[in-house]
């Protein structure tokens, strides 16, 4: 008897062993790992939080070369939606007093044109978002080992529920990025990219620029390493840099109409090519509008001309 009640805890405590075993197979995050996060701004009921690996791996490449990121799934993205969506990544070398450096992305707001760069601080002015970074992914770490190992909560990706875990620590990524997109306030600026509602039938993919910001260069750019492109089948494509130039975006300061002939003044940086494109209709994205004549920036206000029979034109200027 007491043999077959020897053997029967020695069994239950193997399944409990077992049970231990697979649900440690979840989420997993290291210090310095690159974090690609999600969130819908529409219905705020999953974030997914994905770990894409040392970012050693992210600033040692040369530049033009290309990571896709493989780490999470089309059924996981599935679980946030593709429209609607805020998407950011971050990294931080949170090590204080020593180290408060920031890898982090700044939306760009026309697609060909890169941002203007992060500023860099010093370790007391970048501590509190390197800790909010830490944050995320440990706290993933915390609501991933809660849950099942599954098609949405592997090593490398968790779909985690904002229910319970936005108002409180073992926060989701929403709870620490903040509404806002500036981790709560202790960042310098919102650090999302946006999905329009349409995004997946615009044909318009979205990208948001990578710096690096160490806390040696004080006061100063921080450092253009690519940008992230977010693909509108949802493929998120890392590209680096260095950009050698930041493109200024143009200004129309005046158009006017002589007969047939409009008159276009814009503004422009002292780099990069500024196009004309032009339409009589509005149903396409302007970035779809047809070129009709290009120029390189000056520094200066820049006037074209467009020869057009139709009493109703619309303009706007590109860069890139």
């Amino acid at each position: 008897m007491n043999l077959n009640s020897f053997s029967c805890k020695a069994v239950f405590f193997l399944i409990l062993m077992a049970t231990g075993l697979l649900q440690a197979q979840t989420f997993n995050y290291n210090p310095d790992d690159l974090l690609i996060c999600f969130r819908n701004t529409n219905s705020a009921v999953n974030d997914l939080v994905v770990d894409a690996g040392p970012i050693s791996t992210f600033t040692s490449l040369t530049i033009g070369q290309k990571i896709t990121i493989t780490q999470f799934t089309g059924s996981q993205l599935a679980s946030i939606g593709t429209n609607g969506l805020a998407w950011s990544a971050f990294a931080c070398d949170n090590n204080s007093p020593v180290d408060e450096n920031l890898w982090i992305t700044r939306p760009r707001t026309s697609y060909n044109t890169q941002t203007t760069p992060w500023t860099a601080g010093n370790i007391f002015a970048q501590a509190p978002a390197a800790s909010k970074i830490d944050s995320v992914g440990n706290d993933a770490i915390t609501i991933g080992a809660s849950l099942p190992a599954s098609g949405n909560n592997t090593t490398t990706a968790l779909v985690e529920p904002e229910s319970g875990h936005k108002q409180q620590d073992n926060g989701c990524y929403a709870f620490y990025v903040g509404s806002l997109g500036n981790f709560g306030g202790s960042f310098q600026g919102n650090i999302e990219q946006n999905t329009a509602n349409n995004f997946t039938t615009s044909s318009q993919n979205v990208r948001a620029d990578f710096y690096q910001l160490l806390s040696t260069n004080t006061s100063v750019p921080a450092k253009f390493l690519g940008y992230f492109e977010f693909y509108t089948n949802g493929v998120l494509v890392y590209t680096a840099g260095p950009s050698p130039t930041v493109v200024t975006a143009a200004v129309i300061t005046g158009i006017s109409r002589h007969g047939t002939t409009n008159t276009i003044s814009f503004t422009t940086g002292s780099s990069g090519t500024y196009s004309l494109r032009g339409t009589n209709v509005l149903s396409a994205s302007r970035t779809n509008w047809p070129v009709i004549l290009s120029t390189n920036g000056t520094g200066s206000t820049i006037t074209l001309t467009d020869i057009a029979t139709n009493a109703v034109k619309y303009y706007t200027i590109s860069a890139q």
